[in-house]
C-alpha cells in the first residue's frame, strides 16, 4: 500500500491498543503523524477521537473489514516526533494506553481549540503543471481567476481561503468547489498572526558567580556539545542554584536553543518565576492557574518558537519546544512532580527521558535531593560522580543557627497543652520587637487531628473511609480576615481523603458523652498565637485559606512589604521563599510524618525540616531555627538539625539496601479497589496468581501480596495492593507487559498501576 493510505490511531478512550483505518482518497495527501482525527468505533460506528501515531505501509486487517477515517479534526501536527517518541516510552514504562498518555501530553484547551481564532488555508493538491492546464481549460471566468491566483502562491505554501476568494473576486463557495474536485486541499489552522508573549524588557542583570557556582556552571556547559547528559546540582538553601540555572540557560539561548524549567508548584513559587521573567524577555508560563484560553495561547506561542524559556509545573515537561537545548528540574525531590492518576508519571524522570530523546542537557537541582537521584549521580560507589555541590550560601552568608526543643520535657514543666514552647515564644517576641519577621511551619491543616470519645475510647471516623475525621474551625478564622473569636466554637469535621464534610456533634453519636479534640493543626496554633500575641499581624497559609494562586501571591507581596509580621502554614511556605527580613523559623512539630507507615517517611521529614529552615537568615541579618519535637533523639531530626544531608543519606541508604527498597530496587504497585470487599479479595488473589505464573522466567522478581492498603477504604471503596520488586526496571516492565497483553490489567477504573511509587499509603 502507498504511504498515507492507512493510518494507525491511538484513541482517547483508554483503549489499550491502536486501531488501523483506511484513508479516503481526498485525505491521503493531508494525513500526518501527530494529527487529531475523528474515527468510527465499534459496531455502531460511534464517532471517537484519537491521534495518528503511525502511517504504516501494510496491515493484517482485510480491506473489506477496514473502516475509513472519519476526518481530520485538527490539521496541525500537534505532536512533534520527539513528543511522540516520549509518549510511546511513557506508555511502555508506566503501563498505560498510548491514547491516555497523549491525552496528558496535549492540553485539553489545545484539543478543543479554545481561545484562538482559526482560518482555512488552501493549498494546491495537484502539480503546478496540472494547475496551468486547468487554468487554460476553465470554462468560467471565476474558476479561472481562482486557479490563476493559486498559481501565484509559492509551491508547498498555502493561502487563506478568504484571501484567495477576495483576490480572485469570487465568493468562498466558488473556491470550495475546487476542493470537492480534488484540485485544492483545505485545512483549518489557528490564526497566530500577532500571537506574541506578553514580554517586557528584562530588569535584572546576571550576578557574578562565586568560585563554587562558576565550577558548577563550567562543568554543566562542558557537556553542552556532547548531546544528552544529566547533572545533579546539590546546594544548600541560599547557595545560588537559581543563578546557575539562569546563566546556563542564557548560554543555551545564545546557541539558538530553548529551555524548559520545571518548578514543583508554580503558584507557590512566584519569586522563582519572577527571576526568570526578570532576566529573559520571552518567557512562557504553563500552569494550572491559567484559563483554558490562556493555556492554549501560551502553548501555540511555544509551538511557533516564540518563547526562549518555558517555566511551569510538571505538565510543562510536554511543552512543544521546537529547539530544546536544556531541561531544568528545580527541587527535583518534590513529590508534586508525581501524577496521581494515569499515566502515573514522575516529571523528573520524564524530563530526563525527554532530554535523552532530544539529545540535550538535563539539570536537576535540590538542597535535599531524592535518594534515587543522589545514588544515580554516583555520590557513593565507584562510578564517576555526576553531582555538583554548592556547599555554602552566596556572599558568605552564614547558615542559620538551629536549636532543638524537647516537647516532652516542656510538658513536664508546664501545665496544660502548649503548642508553642517557652523558648520559641521568647524568640518570637524578641524577633517581632526588633521589626524582623518569622515563619512557623506545621504540616497539618485544621484544628485537631481527630475527634475522640474518652468513654467509647474511639475516634470518630469517616463513614466512607477508614480514616479519622479532622476538625476544622470556621474557614473565616484566618489572621488575614474574619473574626477569630466568632469562629471559636464553630466548624466541621473533614475527611482529607474523600473530602466529606460533617457537622461536629455536641455529644458522642454512640454513647452520648462529651467529645474531646486531640492532636494539632494550623488552626490550633493560630489560636495560641492570638492568645499570646493579641496585636500580632499574621497570616495562616494553608489550602483552607489560600483559595487561588492570586491569594497566595497577594499574601507574599504583603509579607514582602512587611505588612505581615508572621506567616504560619503548611509545606506551602517551606520552599521557594526568599525574604531577607525573616530571621526566625519555628517548626512546631518535626515528627508529624515520621510515624506514617511509608518507607519514605524519614526522607520526607528530613527534606521538609531542611527546606523550611533555609527560609531563615537569607539576608544580612543572622537567622535562627527552632525545631520542636517529641522525638529529640531521632536520627532523622538530629541530621536535619545539623543540615547533614550526606550523613542522613548514608544511614538511610544503608537501611534501604539491607531490606531491598528503592533506590536499590525498583518497585511497581498495583492498587485494586471495589465496594465489595469479598469481590476485591477474590480479584486481587486472581491477579496475584496470574502474575506468579510469569516468575519462573524472571527469578529476580519478587511479588508481595495481595494485602490491604495502609488506608483500607477510601470513598467507599475497599483497597488492596500488590507490590512487585526487582533490582532493575526491565523485568518488572516485561511481566506487566505480559499481564497487559493477557488482559489482566483491563479495568483501569478499578485497577491502577503505579510504577516507581513515591508513597505506599
Amino acid at each position: 500500500m502507498a504511504r498515507g493510505t492507512i493510518v494507525a490511531v491511538a484513541l482517547e478512550n483508554s483503549l489499550d491498543k491502536t486501531l488501523t483505518y483506511g484513508v479516503p482518497p481526498g485525505l491521503v495527501s493531508e494525513v500526518a503523524v501527530g494529527q487529531r482525527v475523528k474515527v468510527p468505533l465499534g459496531r455502531a460506528n460511534k464517532p471517537a477521537y484519537g491521534y495518528i501515531v503511525e502511517l504504516p505501509e501494510s496491515t493484517d486487517v482485510p480491506p473489506e473489514k477496514m473502516k475509513k477515517l472519519g476526518g481530520i479534526e485538527d490539521a496541525r501536527v500537534i505532536l512533534t516526533p520527539a513528543l511522540m517518541e516520549l509518549a510511546r516510552w511513557m506508555s511502555r514504562y508506566y503501563i498505560c494506553p498510548l491514547g491516555t498518555v497523549l491525552e496528558t501530553v496535549i492540553p485539553s484547551a489545545v484539543k478543543k481549540r479554545i481561545g484562538l481564532g482559526y482560518q482555512t488555508i488552501a493549498r494546491a493538491a495537484v502539480s503546478r503543471q496540472r494547475l496551468q492546464e486547468l487554468v487554460e481549460a476553465a470554462k468560467t471566468t471565476k474558476r479561472r481567476a481562482v486557479l490563476a491566483r493559486l498559481l501565484q502562491v509559492p509551491e508547498g505554501e498555502g493561502i487563506a481561503l478568504e484571501t484567495l476568494a477576495a483576490e480572485a473576486g469570487v465568493k468562498t463557495a466558488t473556491a470550495r468547489k475546487l476542493a470537492a474536485l480534488g484540485v485544492i486541499s483545505l485545512a483549518t489552522v489557528p490564526d497566530i498572526a500577532g500571537l506574541e508573549l506578553a514580554s517586557s524588557t528584562p530588569t535584572e542583570a546576571d550576578i557574578e558567580l562565586n568560585p563554587e557556582q562558576k565550577r558548577a556552571f563550567d562543568s554543566i556547559m562542558a557537556k553542552a556539545h556532547a548531546g544528552f547528559s544529566v547533572s545533579l546540582l546539590m546546594g544548600v538553601t541560599g547557595s545560588g542554584k537559581t543563578e546557575v540555572y539562569l546563566q546556563a540557560i542564557r548560554r543555551v539561548i545564545a546557541a539558538g536553543k530553548q529551555a524548559i524549567v520545571l518548578v514543583p508548584e508554580i503558584a507557590l513559587t512566584p519569586q522563582t518565576v519572577a527571576r526568570f521573567t526578570g532576566r529573559f524577555p520571552r518567557v512562557a508560563l504553563l500552569h494550572s492557574g491559567l484559563t483554558q484560553s490562556q493555556r492554549h495561547r501560551q502553548w501555540q506561542t511555544i509551538l511557533a518558537g516564540k518563547a526562549d524559556v518555558v517555566v511551569g509545573a510538571r505538565s510543562a515537561v510536554f511543552a512543544p519546544v521546537p529547539r530544546l537545548g536544556m531541561v531544568v528540574v528545580d527541587e527535583e525531590h518534590e513529590g508534586s512532580y508525581k501524577q496521581d492518576q494515569a499515566p502515573r508519571y514522575n516529571a523528573r524522570d520524564v524530563a530526563i527521558k525527554r532530554a535523552q530523546v532530544e539529545g540535550c542537557l538535563c539539570l536537576l537541582g535540590s538542597a535535599t535531593p531524592s535518594l534515587e537521584s543522589y545514588l544515580r549521580a554516583g555520590a557513593r560507589g565507584g562510578k564517576p560522580p555526576g553531582m555538583l555541590v554548592l556547599p555554602g550560601r552566596v556572599r558568605g552568608i552564614k547558615m542559620p543557627a538551629v536549636e532543638l526543643v524537647d516537647m516532652k520535657r516542656e510538658a513536664r514543666i508546664r501545665r496544660a497543652v502548649h503548642l508553642i514552647s517557652t523558648r520559641l515564644e521568647h524568640l518570637l517576641r524578641t524577633t517581632l520587637e526588633k521589626g524582623e519577621q518569622a515563619i512557623l511551619l506545621l504540616n497539618r491543616r485544621g484544628y485537631s487531628s481527630f475527634v475522640f470519645c474518652p468513654s467509647c475510647d474511639e475516634a470518630i471516623e469517616c463513614k466512607f473511609c477508614d480514616a479519622t475525621l479532622t476538625y476544622h474551625r470556621n474557614p473565616d478564622s484566618s489572621g488575614v480576615g474574619g473574626s477569630h473569636k466568632a469562629a471559636l466554637h464553630t466548624g466541621q469535621m473533614h475527611c482529607h481523603y474523600c473530602l466529606a464534610v460533617n457537622a461536629l456533634p455536641n455529644k458522642c453519636p454512640k454513647c452520648g458523652k462529651l467529645l474531646s479534640l486531640f492532636g494539632l493543626g494550623t488552626q490550633r496554633v493560630e489560636e495560641e498565637l492570638v492568645r499570646r500575641f493579641p496585636d500580632l499581624k499574621y497570616a495562616r497559609v494553608d489550602s483552607d485559606t489560600m483559595r487561588s494562586a492570586k491569594d497566595y501571591e497577594e499574601l507574599l507581596q504583603k509579607f514582602g512589604r512587611r505588612e505581615i509580621q508572621l506567616m504560619l502554614g503548611t509545606q506551602m511556605i517551606a520552599k521557594g521563599l526568599d525574604f531577607p527580613n525573616v530571621t526566625l523559623v519555628g517548626v512546631i512539630s518535626a515528627d508529624t510524618a515520621l510515624a506514617l507507615p511509608d518507607f519514605r517517611a524519614a526522607e520526607r521529614t528530613f527534606q521538609l525540616i531542611t527546606q523550611v529552615a533555609g527560609r531563615a537568615g537569607r539576608g544580612d541579618l543572622p537567622g535562627r531555627v527552632v525545631v520542636q519535637t517529641y522525638l529529640p533523639e531521632d536520627p532523622t531530626i538530629l541530621a536535619a538539625l545539623r543540615q547533614d544531608y550526606a550523613g542522613f543519606a548514608e544511614k538511610e541508604l544503608e537501611q534501604r539496601r539491607d531490606v531491598g527498597l528503592p533506590p536499590f530496587a525498583r518497585l511497581a504497585r498495583i492498587i485494586m479497589r471495589d465496594e465489595d470487599e469479598t469481590k476485591l479479595n477474590m480479584s486481587a488473589a486472581t491477579l496475584a496468581d496470574g502474575l506468579a505464573t510469569f516468575l519462573p522466567n524472571f527469578p529476580e522478581v519478587r511479588i508481595k501480596g495481595p494485602m490491604p492498603c495502609a488506608i483500607n477504604r477510601i470513598a467507599g471503596y475497599h483497597r488492596a495492593n500488590i507490590l512487585i520488586s526487582a533490582p532493575t526496571p526491565q523485568p518488572i516492565q516485561q511481566i506487566l507487559a505480559l499481564a497487559r497483553e493477557q488482559g489482566m490489567l483491563k479495568n483501569l477504573d478499578r485497577v491502577a498501576v503505579d510504577i516507581d511509587p513515591i508513597s505506599l499509603l
